[in-house]
């Protein structure tokens, strides 16, 4: 047998006929949970791979610790504050502790805290993951780890997820900014390839544009860097060379951070919310009432709230309860999310 790059539980498991989690037994030492045949075709396909279990496959063994790994994409933006506080909260409640890493936005990092923890003998994984395609995480689910997505998927996965509305909310927006006689709706966006939320949220723009409007503006998707200021200066500056006459543009931005950058670039424009241009975007801080970031400029930032502290916590009682019943069915917690709307996008008010 020849398997090209990488070899994988999965390749071995194609190559010998069976599933990915009777090869993680079979690498775990319960060869008695299968017949001697079917050992035997693993042990082949083993030998002609020249495969290697990684150590992420060493430590699939089911754990009875009261440790919970918990991997973050990115530690620093508030987003994942709110997320740390409701899965901080609810383990705790509940006799475990989490263990949080952080991955940077790098798939490559997110697989070594994932091995880490696997090795510190968690009991189960809640992932915000780095990566829309995760073979890692596919493995490590097949070999029987408990694991739970927070916010963002895992494309063609098994796995229990905790997000949001985010097709709804986008749709909701998008018909808010109609509405209100904006005209070019227009949305600004880190980088959306590995990123679930972002790639639904920009497919969800364009959706709702092209039914509410009638045309497609996918040439109204502008990329902004959340640690370049100046890119958002840059994207609003083309998407005013590029307004026909009449256009009444209005940014949306796929999180706070970016709409803040959008924010910052409209005032160094000098153009006026909401007449000149609107503005809008998910509220995903989710911090005390006193300090909601929307309402502290002028003019106040009509927002998509989200839940983040709930998403948080329910992906914690998720996994305890994955953790519980193994075998039942796949689950998917879609948290609401609603408008706020307020004076950035109030043309007609």
């Amino acid at each position: 047998m020849s398997i090209p790059g990488k070899v994988t539980i999965s390749n071995i498991a194609a190559a010998a006929g069976v599933s990915k989690a009777t090869v993680s037994r079979y690498l775990n030492g319960h060869k008695e949970m299968m017949g001697e045949e079917t050992g035997e075709r693993i042990r082949q396909a083993i030998e002609e791979a020249n495969y290697r279990p990684s150590d992420i496959a060493r430590n699939l063994k089911r754990r009875t610790s009261n440790l919970i790994g918990v991997v973050i994409s990115d530690i620093s933006s508030p987003f994942s504050s709110a997320v740390v506080i409701g899965v901080s909260e609810y383990l705790e409640r509940q006799g475990f502790s989490p263990l949080f890493t952080n991955s940077a936005d790098d798939p490559s990092l997110e697989a070594k805290n994932i091995a880490s923890l696997l090795a510190k003998g968690v009991s189960g994984l809640i992932v915000n993951t780095a990566s829309y395609d995760n073979q890692t995480l596919l493995d490590v689910g097949a070999g029987g780890m408990p694991v739970v997505l927070c916010d963002r998927y895992v494309r063609n996965s098994p796995f229990d997820i905790v997000t949001s509305r985010d097709n709804q909310g986008m749709h909701d927006l998008v018909l808010h900014l109609k509405n209100e006689g904006y005209t070019r709706p227009v949305f600004f966006t880190q980088k959306w390839e590995r990123n679930s939320v972002r790639y639904i949220r920009r497919e969800s723009f364009i959706h709702a544009v092209e039914e509410l409007f009638g045309y497609s503006p996918e040439e109204d998707v502008y990329l902004v860097s959340a640690r370049e200021h100046r890119s958002a200066y840059a994207a609003l500056t083309e998407l005013r060379e590029r307004l026909r006459p009449g256009d009444i543009p209005a940014v949306i931005g796929v999180n706070s951070v970016t709409t803040i950058r959008a924010y910052k670039a409209i005032r160094q424009l000098g153009l006026v919310m909401p007449h000149n241009i609107g503005l809008c975007g998910p509220e995903d801080w989710d911090w005390d009432n006193e300090m909601n970031w929307p309402t502290l400029v002028n003019p106040n930032i009509t927002t998509l709230v989200l839940q983040s502290t709930e998403i948080g916590r329910n992906s914690a009682k998720l996994l305890l309860s994955r953790i519980k019943d193994p075998k039942k069915e796949q689950e998917k917690i879609l948290m609401p999310c609603e408008i706020c709307v307020r004076q950035s996008t109030l043309r007609l008010d």
